[in-house]
């Protein structure tokens, strides 16, 4: 009873308590118990560490983030874990300043609640990666969109415009918003007009000056991160059905992800007699939320339609961040802010669930699957391993892992010297090492076996010093198996 009237009568403080809790929860939680960072989290740091503007899978914010967080936080893996919820945060704070044009203090803050529901934004965003480091852009794009056309402001659109570039440079999936922004403002009326001012263009200057470098990276790079888009969309077969099969399945998996905010707002069914709430109800506000709300979601449909492309899942974390706004204007005539008690349960039910399968997962899922998740991967270990192996034949740090992006990523991040990592030997992943820097300051090169260690030998093998086998056993409860590794050392100077 408490909760609801503390809704109802203060919802500012409300809103202001659940970021706070969000954020802390959501960062402590991961940070206590995943004994290693996830698997975007490593790839990223390891990019990151080179500043380049682009890598062969994606753009650059995420690593550039990841890499700015390392250095703030002295590589603290908390920091890591807070950058998300940073992101998460931001964007839900982007949504309550939007849903205060459309609704009461009380609905703006339910709409922004109902966010707890999508798992997209909780269980999901510890791992920080392309699609988490898109939340704040989106969010803040829709919101000074609207304050652009609602109010005339210049100032607005070139915050849009900048935010639109920002989230280019997040993830591609952005321009799925760009388009849809762009439609609406050329074919409904209302918000024709608004072309006729110097705003909306300033806006896509400011956006194509932000998006430059890394679109100017891309052509000379042969455009590897559309490449490596088409590849993990390709469904792996070609069949008339996957034109149908595969949209159909995206909208209705991506449906049924709205099923807990629905379950929440049926705690808010009005009865006959229940007081109408207050609701900014134009024609203007409706079409925006259509356009924002659908027309992304149904973009990426209509593009694996024509291609028979399968859409992940998880490229479709950005688009629920209007659903709650959204739900609560299609439903705002069912609905009734008199019984929140019930709300706040099911809510409070929600949060902790979500909280109480992540620490399932990670602290007591091992002992049932048997099997390890990638954060039990044994990184601290192997990295104290391979740096004292490396210590008993140079005094100096090794400065460049050669390995896949998660072996050596792990190495190269948790080592007390901070190296480079040459990305499966592969000079097209990892550009920022030559030959002559391998020649001059040698390489700890590491695989899974042997076999696999020697195939990334890039010069004569008769000069490798060969470590052997390392074994570890995976940082969770139950037991594993040993993971095991296989080191060797280019010398440096060769």
């Amino acid at each position: 009873m408490k909760t609801a009237m503390l809704i109802r009568n203060k919802p500012e403080a409300i809103f202001l308590l659940f970021l706070t809790f969000h954020a802390a929860c959501w960062t402590l939680l991961p940070a206590l118990v995943n004994p290693n960072l996830p698997v975007d989290v490593i790839e990223g740091l390891a990019w990151g560490h080179e500043w380049q503007f682009g890598y062969y899978k994606h753009p650059p914010i995420k690593p550039w983030f990841l890499e700015i967080t390392a250095i703030l936080s002295g590589r603290g893996d908390w920091a890591m874990y807070l950058l998300s919820q940073i992101c998460v945060v931001t964007a839900f704070w982007a949504i309550w300043r939007l849903a205060k044009d459309f609704f009461s203090p009380k609905l703006a803050l339910i709409s922004v609640l109902l966010l707890e529901g999508i798992y997209y934004h909780n269980f999901t965003s510890p791992e920080f990666n392309v699609n988490v480091a898109q939340l704040p852009f989106w969010a803040m794009t829709i919101l000074l969109t609207w304050h652009g056309l609602t109010r005339r402001s210049t100032v607005s659109w070139a915050l849009a415009g900048a935010c639109i570039g920002l989230g280019f440079l997040s993830k591609y999936v952005f321009l799925f918003l760009a388009a849809s922004i762009v439609i609406m403002l050329f074919t409904v009326k209302t918000f024709r007009s608004a072309l006729r001012t110097p705003g909306p263009w300033l806006g896509a200057l400011i956006a194509l000056i932000v998006a430059s470098p890394h679109l100017y990276w891309s052509v000379q790079n042969n455009f590897p991160t559309i490449a490596y888009a088409m590849e993990m969309a390709d469904p792996g077969s070609r069949s008339i059905l996957n034109h149908i099969f595969y949209p159909f399945r995206f909208l209705v998996t991506q449906a049924l992800i709205l099923v807990p905010p629905l379950i929440m707002l049926w705690t808010l069914r009005k009865e006959r007699h229940d007081p109408a709430e207050k609701v900014h109800s134009s024609d203007e506000a409706g079409v925006f939320l259509l356009f924002v709300s659908l027309g992304p979601p149904l973009f990426m449909a209509a593009v694996s339609a024509v291609f028979g492309w399968k859409i992940r899942s998880m490229w479709a974390t950005p688009l629920f961040l209007i659903s709650g706004i959204a739900l609560v204007y299609l439903l705002r005539n069912r609905l009734s802010t008199i019984r929140l008690r019930s709300f706040a349960m099911v809510f409070g039910v929600f949060f902790f669930l979500s909280l109480m399968v992540y620490w399932g997962l990670s602290e007591i899922g091992p002992s049932f699957t048997h099997r390890a998740k990638r954060i039990h991967f044994p990184g601290q270990a192997l990295a104290m391993s391979v740096t004292e192996k490396w210590h008993e034949h140079y005094e100096q740090p090794p400065e460049i892992i050669v390995g896949s992006y998660w072996i050596a990523g792990n190495i190269a991040y948790y080592a007390p010297h901070r190296a480079s990592v040459f990305i499966g030997a592969d000079p097209k992943k990892a550009p920022w090492i030559s030959p002559s820097d391998i020649q001059k300051k040698g390489a700890v090169i590491i695989g899974r076996s042997r076999e696999d260690a020697y195939k990334m030998v890039p010069f004569n093998p008769d000069v490798v010093i060969d470590k052997g086998s390392i074994k570890l056993a995976p940082a969770c409860r139950g037991d594993l198996a040993p993971l095991e590794f296989w080191m060797l050392i280019l010398p440096p100077g060769n």
